[in-house]
């Protein structure tokens, strides 16, 4: 009876005419060559207005050419390292959130702005996340429905609209105030 084994960590072996399965015994698998020592990276990390970014420094323990320093840690989709800091990931736990209001115009939209008179200050990098807050009115006749549209970094507007009583329709709030909650991306 011949055995010929085909694969030294599992497979198949041969057995006269027949091919019967094979698993290898400890001790059995044949190792390949060692390659390089792979590197390490030395992170910091590193303010940057309200935001924190962990920056490569350095790279320890490896062999051949050492890879680049001065990258950031970026978000998942990045393919994990970038080069300028509005790009990477920030790892502060905490953001700030903001309640702001705004009256309406004779269209019903109001106005936001993300900058130092609003009580934001740095600004934001990326636009927040926003959030309508129920209007506020000076008469009650009927519920209000506040549409956040148009969200950048600096600022969005709010269209309120008022439902008629009576009717159902929905229109343009004019005088009301806006409130959003604004939370730091």
């Amino acid at each position: 009876m011949m055995s010929v084994r085909l694969n030294v960590v599992g497979g198949a072996l041969i057995n006269g005419a027949r091919i019967e399965p094979y698993m290898a015994q400890k001790g059995d698998s044949v190792k390949g060559d060692i390659g390089p020592s792979g590197w390490t990276p030395v992170l910091a990390g590193e303010a940057d207005g309200t935001r924190t970014l962990i920056k490569v420094v350095d790279w320890l323990g490896g062999q051949g050419v050492k890879p680049q320093v001065g990258m950031y840690i970026g978000p998942a989709n990045s393919g994990g390292y970038v080069q300028a800091k509005a790009d990477a990931f920030n790892f502060n736990a905490a953001k700030r959130v903001f309640v702001l209001a705004a009256a309406t115009n004779a269209q019903g939209a109001a106005n936001f702005l993300f900058n130092a008179a609003a009580g934001i200050n740095p600004s934001f990098t990326l636009p927040p996340i926003v959030k309508a807050l129920p209007a506020t009115t000076s008469v009650l006749s009927g519920p209000t429905r506040t549409a956040i549209t148009a969200v950048t970094a600096t600022g969005c507007t709010a269209n309120v609209q008022q439902q008629a009583i009576l009717t159902g329709v929905l229109s343009a709030l004019a005088g009301a105030t806006a409130n959003i909650l604004v939370i730091e991306a």
